[in-house]
């Protein structure tokens, strides 16, 4: 039996609820599916080593739990730039233009280096960014308008964080009618028990949590029925 994030967090009374059946049937992928990379900026991932050593540099650093899911993103940003599919990048930051007062200062200003994507998920050209203020992906920009241009009725999402932007971003797009795909080894947390309990919530109340192999395979699919 494959072994969930959760899995070691679950009580024995726990367990005999869920003897009695899945509290939520799987609905799929979309007919039509985009990847959404969300937030996968440097000061998410910081550096790779214990995240308590590098607070002062990267306040929001995920760092080993970060980096460990960074090869699975390279892999599938491989794959559907492959098959055509679109590739999304959010990007949570603040402009001078706009008179926010977080634009002053601090590592999602525009003008500090950190709120940059990671240069190892770097975006290329044809892919799409979308920027952001608020958790979720869907509040205040412009995804809506390109995900209905792109035809895309379905989301496969990874990064950063599972219980902050990436949840909010699936309970808005379940919200909306977006059939969405969580990579539980493509998004990570600071806090490994924030990080298997939003995957838990998800998965039971929310959206489906699917695995690499998964989400390659509806890379594929995507791309034959295209």
């Amino acid at each position: 039996m494959t072994t969930r994030a959760w899995d070691r967090f679950m009580t024995e009374d726990d367990r005999k609820v869920f003897a009695n059946g899945a509290l939520r049937a799987p609905r799929g992928p979309g007919r039509v599916n985009a990847l959404l990379l969300v937030d996968m900026q440097v000061t998410a991932c910081g550096e790779d080593r214990p995240i308590a050593e590098q607070l002062d540099r990267f306040p929001g650093s995920c760092g080993p739990h970060a980096w460990k899911a960074i090869p699975v993103q390279q892999r599938l940003l491989a794959a559907a730039r492959a098959e055509g599919m679109p590739v999304i990048y959010s990007k949570h930051v603040f402009h001078a233009h706009t008179g926010l007062a977080k634009a002053a200062a601090g590592v999602f200003a525009a003008t500090d280096p950190r709120s940059e994507i990671q240069p190892e998920v770097a975006m290329l050209p044809g892919d799409i960014l979308i920027e952001k203020q608020t958790p979720s992906c869907f509040v205040a920009t412009n995804l809506q308008l390109i995900l209905a241009e792109l035809g895309v009725d379905g989301l496969i999402v990874v990064g950063n964080s599972t219980s902050g932007c990436v949840r909010a971003t699936c309970v808005d797009g379940e919200a909306l009618g977006y059939r969405m795909s969580v990579v539980e080894q493509g998004v990570f947390d600071r806090i490994e028990m924030s990080h298997a309990a939003s995957l838990f919530d998800m998965q039971f109340k929310i959206c489906d949590v699917i695995d690499e192999t998964s989400a390659l395979g509806i890379i594929s699919a995507t791309a034959r029925a295209a």
